[in-house]
């Protein structure tokens, strides 16, 4: 299977950046003189391939040990281990590598981990025999090893991916368990999968409401025009329901020209979660700078403080300045990672502002600054960073660090990954 993201792995003899267990207990960078000798890695090589299933385990202890994503080959052979507990045991080393949650931010399954992915993954490459194993597990006999291999697979590979990833992905989408379908569409629409969408749409009408949910926001994900009519039809029926909160949530991801009239109108709904979506659609949409003195107006009386981000997102589509509250919203933590993903979704044309906020005092913004300008990408994000190397908080050193692994190694242009924050 091809490499499906660019050239950084780092193999255990030439590796530039090593890994290590951060105190939550997911991967984080590490300094070279930290990192566990090749010996150590031989050894838990030859225990892989031991008969005995307590050797295994311990060799699959010490490759959570040491982290880091030389350890990735090894896992990949752990994932078809005969035993259960092995198995879950390294997809989750795998997503732990990759995943590397902001500071007092902890994970607790592999959904969590998958969300988190979005904004706060490591930019490792993928040697092939990771994806491979990781594939063939979404048909694993265990419902758990399937559903934590298509969160994994969403984790760790990066469209486009290849057709036959595509085909296992939307096979699983048909499997008898329902959360296994839930993890198969979340990673479809990560993935951009854009020949799941007729699959998609018809899981809409999934028996299981959480798939139904997956479904849409995958739909959302993929910003598929033919399924503007579907999930039109879903949120006028489910209007004042969860299904309809999610159904007006992938049509703002869409922001297709027909649903304009639509986010107009849910614009001053009494529902906030409406608002925020209608808000939303109508930034993507490109509304013009004569919608600005109503978004200002309309901010001054909203009560809702996700409602106001979103606001502040149209703000600056239509050209106001709304980028400044956006960024504000960055340390508060309930609000921060929605703010994040405004930010490098708006992307380069606001990068001088982003930047400007590296010498706030509080580190929770610092560190997430960091992370829009890996993101956003570009000179300016570069020397931003650069000039931000002397930063002594440890967090926020390390979320600068593995930003500028992410432009130095992928040269990232601006803008090189749309996200979404349809719920």
């Amino acid at each position: 299977m091809t490499r499906l993201r660019p050239n950084l792995f780092v193999t255990v003899a030439a590796s530039v950046v090593a890994l290590t267990l951060s105190p939550s207990g997911w991967a984080g960078p590490q300094q070279p003189e930290q990192a566990t000798t090749l010996p150590a890695l031989q050894q838990a090589g030859q225990e892989i391939a031991s008969p005995e299933a307590q050797v295994r385990r311990k060799a699959l202890r010490a490759l959570r040990d040491h982290g880091g994503p030389e350890t990735l080959p090894l896992l990949a052979r752990l994932i078809g281990d005969p035993e259960l507990d092995i198995r879950e045991g390294a997809i989750q080393n795998v997503m732990r590598t990759y995943v590397h949650p902001p500071v007092h931010q902890s994970i607790g399954s592999a959904a969590e981990a998958f969300e988190l992915a979005r904004l706060h993954d490591q930019p490792w490459s993928v040697p092939p025999e990771l994806s491979t194993a990781l594939v063939k597990a979404l048909a694993d006999n265990a419902p758990s090893v399937r559903r934590d291999s298509a969160y994994a697979v969403g984790i760790v590979l990066m469209p486009p991916v290849s057709n036959a990833v595509a085909f296992e992905l939307v096979a699983s989408l048909s499997d008898p368990e329902p959360p296994v379908r839930v993890a198969a569409a979340r990673a479809i629409g990560r993935l951009h999968v854009p020949d799941a969408a007729v699959s998609l749409v018809g899981r809409i009408n999934d028996e299981d409401l959480d798939v139904r949910l997956a479904s849409m926001r995958a739909l959302g994900e993929l910003r598929s025009d033919q399924a503007v009519a579907a999930l039109t039809d879903q949120f006028q029926y489910y209007v004042r329901g969860v299904a309809g909160r999610s159904a007006i949530s992938a049509l703002a991801a869409i922001a297709h020209r027909s649903t304009m009239a639509l986010f107009e109108e849910e614009s001053v709904s009494k529902n906030p979660a409406y608002r925020q979506a209608a808000y939303e659609g109508l930034a993507r949409l490109r509304i013009t700078a004569a919608a600005a003195p109503r978004i200002e107006a309309a901010m001054t009386s909203e009560k809702d403080a996700r409602v106001r981000l979103a606001m502040a997102f149209a703000l600056v589509a239509a050209g106001g300045n709304g980028v400044n509250h956006l960024l504000d919203a960055l340390s508060d933590r309930d609000r921060s990672d929605d703010a994040l993903a405004y930010l490098v979704e708006i992307g380069a044309p606001q990068v001088d502002a982003v930047a400007a906020r590296l010498s706030e005092p509080t580190p929770l913004v610092r560190g997430q600054v960091a992370t829009a300008l890996g993101f956003i990408g570009g000179p300016k994000a570069l020397e931003a960073l650069q000039r931000a190397s002397g930063e002594s908080d440890p967090d926020v050193k390390q979320r600068i660090s593995v930003a500028q692994f992410r432009l130095e190694r992928t040269k990232a242009a601006p803008a090189a990954r749309a996200l979404t924050t349809s719920q």
